[in-house]
C-alpha cells in the first residue's frame, strides 16, 4: 500500500492518538515506545496474539449494537411518529433514543459504530508493536475496519462524531437511569473528551485534509497466515 493509504487505515483510530499522545501516521501507533502506554493484558487483558484476534469482533458486536435500533428509527420515524416509538421504551432506552435522534445529523445512521471501529484500529497498530501481528496482517485487518468504516459514515467528521458520542455513552454506562440523561448532557465539557476534540483541531487539520474521505484504497490480499476467525 502507498503511504498516504496506510495513514486513511491509521486515521480511524486518530482519536485514540488525539487522547494519548500518540502519533497519527505511525504503523505502530507510538513512534516510541514506552511499555505501559500499549499494556494490552493491563486495559484489555490481551496476553497474545489469539486474544487479540478474537477481540476484533468488537467491531460488529461492540457497544454500538446497543443504539443500532434507536438510530434506525430516528433516521426513519416522522416527528409526529417519535412519541410513539418512545412510549414503548423503558426509561433508560428513551434516554438512549432522544440521544440518537439529537445527533443523528452530525453523525448519520452509522451512529456511534465508530467508537468500536477506532478503538479496533488502536488494537491493530498496538498488537503490530508487541510482535502479536505482522505489518501485512494488521493491515489487511484494518482494511476490514475501513470497509465498514466507508459503509457506516460519508464523511470524516461524521465519522469522529461517531467515535465521540459513542465515547460519551461509554462513559456513561454506568450511570443509573436516573443519572444517565444528566450524565450524557455533560459530556461536551468532560475533561478528556475536550482534550479529544482540541488535539484534533489543533493537530490534526492537516493530517485529515490529506486523506479525504474518499481516497481510492488499494487494500491488501488476505495473508496466508489469517485464515478463519474475524474478516
Amino acid at each position: 500500500m502507498e503511504e498516504i493509504e496506510q495513514h486513511w487505515l491509521y486515521a480511524l483510530s486518530a482519536p485514540m492518538a488525539a487522547l494519548n499522545g500518540a502519533s497519527y501516521t505511525a504503523a505502530t501507533y507510538f513512534e516510541t515506545y514506552d511499555e505501559d502506554e500499549t499494556d494490552l493484558k493491563k486495559w484489555w487483558g490481551i496476553n497474545n496474539r489469539q486474544e487479540l484476534l478474537n477481540m476484533l469482533s468488537m467491531a460488529d458486536t461492540g457497544h454500538a449494537l446497543e443504539l443500532k435500533d434507536a438510530y434506525w428509527q430516528a433516521a426513519r420515524c416522522l416527528p409526529s411518529e417519535w412519541p410513539q416509538v418512545l412510549e414503548a421504551l423503558t426509561p433508560r432506552k428513551r434516554i438512549q433514543y432522544e440521544f440518537a435522534r439529537r445527533t443523528l445529523a452530525d453523525c448519520g445512521q452509522g451512529g456511534v459504530r465508530a467508537w468500536d471501529l477506532g478503538r479496533m484500529g488502536y488494537l491493530l497498530r498496538a498488537g503490530l508493536r508487541k510482535g502479536y501481528l505482522s505489518i501485512a496482517e494488521s493491515h489487511w485487518l484494518q482494511g476490514r475496519l475501513a470497509l465498514r468504516a466507508r459503509h457506516y459514515y460519508n464523511s470524516w467528521d461524521r465519522y469522529l462524531a461517531g467515535y465521540l458520542f459513542g465515547k460519551a455513552l461509554w462513559n456513561c454506562s454506568s450511570a443509573s437511569d436516573e443519572e444517565l440523561a444528566q450524565c450524557l448532557e455533560r459530556q461536551g465539557s468532560e475533561h478528556w473528551n475536550r482534550c479529544i476534540m482540541m488535539n484534533l483541531s489543533q493537530d490534526a487539520l492537516g493530517f485529515f485534509a490529506s486523506i479525504p474521505w474518499e481516497l481510492p484504497l488499494n487494500l491488501p490480499e488476505r495473508p496466508d497466515t489469517l485464515q478463519g476467525g474475524w474478516s
